[in-house]
């Protein structure tokens, strides 16, 4: 597409600015959090508001009913290249915090230039900005060299098996060059960077084996108590893991260890504890393998025997979100390039190219199908996601849909 007419396509949103509010505002509405998982809601939304906008009709793909992915395609009328924008439609449950939310998670509120509901920046609102730019770029189909897919998928927050992995394994994908993620973008500001490095996941369980047994009699036969010997290796295994990393320029603090995430281990009373176990969550970075994760796990576990006294431990990655790899695209692939520059032209700025802390859509996008995918570019902050009392700036939400 010329600039001239990316340039109409931008002037195609100007008034729509309420509109995209209030998209906003009725994917907050469509209650979709995950576990347990159904995003039918927000699809339903999505569906509707693109029937009135006039754009093509969508394609919906899922493993079930209930875990739907919606897939709209652009086409040109010249042959090009094929970009696709992508956002994720499910939201971490609202959880134990529920009490510490000001308003209603599900019932989206404007205060002053912040919108508040359940998913704001994790990332409704950018689902909606796409949305609105698709609508603005349908009317100039006719000046685009090429395809522009959107892709609203499900599942993100739990692996996207029923989501960006289910598309991959169907073929759903192919052809696409590259794909632009609207993750939140900001950490202490709204677009600090350009995310071009999605960091991988491995999640592992330390199972401690104790001796079950009445717990009258702890002090007169030999016994171990698995959640004892537990809360000591935590400790240990805290000083002694340290997964091996190659620096890597935009991940300068490496890897991110999180011990103890969950941890659980006992029956009641009356009984010494034979069981117990805690699950470590490490954001991995580009070179990290799980071949040498394994062996750093295992050498620190061995390391920390000491602290079992007596007891015994094993490890096992999560049979479900056990290991992703990290991805990063080149600085200098046109969808990192075409980024900076759609974020200059309309905020006035340049700006930087970083790491996205979390996990991504990207692990299946990128690290399975090969396709080069920006794993964090768009409105909001990532430490409101998963927070009580989680906003967006409706200013960002609208930048992000002329930038889109």
């Amino acid at each position: 597409m010329s600039s001239d007419a990316g340039t109409t396509a931008v002037h195609r949103l100007i008034g729509l600015d309420e509109q995209v509010i209030d998209l906003t505002k009725q994917l907050i509405a469509a209650r979709s959090p995950n576990p347990p998982g159904n995003e039918r809601q927000p699809v339903e939304v999505l569906r509707r508001a693109a029937a009135e906008l006039g754009l093509p009709a969508a394609r919906i793909a899922g493993r079930s009913e209930d875990r739907p992915n919606l897939i709209l395609t652009i086409d040109g009328m010249q042959a090009g290249p094929h970009l696709a924008f992508c956002g994720h439609t499910d939201t971490k449950p609202v959880g134990e915090a529920a009490a510490l939310w000001r308003t209603d998670p599900f019932v989206a509120e404007v205060d002053g230039d912040r919108l508040y509901g359940l998913g704001a920046t994790d990332m409704k609102g950018a689902v909606a900005a796409m949305l609105l730019a698709a609508g603005a770029l349908n009317e100039v189909r006719d000046q685009l060299q090429g395809s522009v897919t959107f892709l609203f998928t499900a599942d993100e927050e739990l692996g996207s098996l029923f989501g960006a992995r289910y598309l991959v394994d169907l073929g759903l994908t192919d052809g696409i060059d590259a794909i632009i993620l609207g993750e939140p973008s900001g950490l202490a500001r709204d677009w600090e960077a350009i995310r071009t490095v999605s960091r991988g996941v491995a999640c592992f369980r330390v199972k401690v084996h104790g001796t079950q047994m009445h717990s009258s009699i702890s002090d007169v036969l030999p016994s171990f108590s698995a959640v004892e010997a537990m809360a000591r290796l935590m400790t240990a295994f805290r000083v002694e893991f340290r997964p091996r990393y190659q620096p890597h320029p935009l991940c300068p603090i490496g890897p991110t260890v999180n011990i103890g995430v969950r941890a659980h281990g006992g029956v009641g009373w009356g009984v010494i504890a034979g069981e117990a176990e805690f699950w470590v969550d490490v954001r991995t970075i580009p070179g990290m393998s799980k071949d040498e994760l394994s062996e750093d796990i295992a050498a620190a576990l061995a390391r920390c025997e000491h602290a079992l006294d007596g007891a015994s431990a094993e490890f096992a990655f999560d049979p479900e979100i056990g290991w992703s790899a990290a991805t990063e695209i080149e600085p200098g692939h046109p969808a990192v390039v075409a980024s900076l520059n759609a974020a200059a032209q309309i905020l006035g700025t340049e700006m930087d190219l970083a790491y996205f802390p979390g996990g991504t859509d990207a692990v299946a996008f990128q690290a399975v199908a090969g396709i080069p995918t920006v794993a964090s570019f768009g409105p909001g902050l990532l430490p409101l996601a998963h927070a009580p009392n989680e906003w967006v700036s409706c200013t960002a939400v609208q930048q992000a849909m002329r930038m889109y």
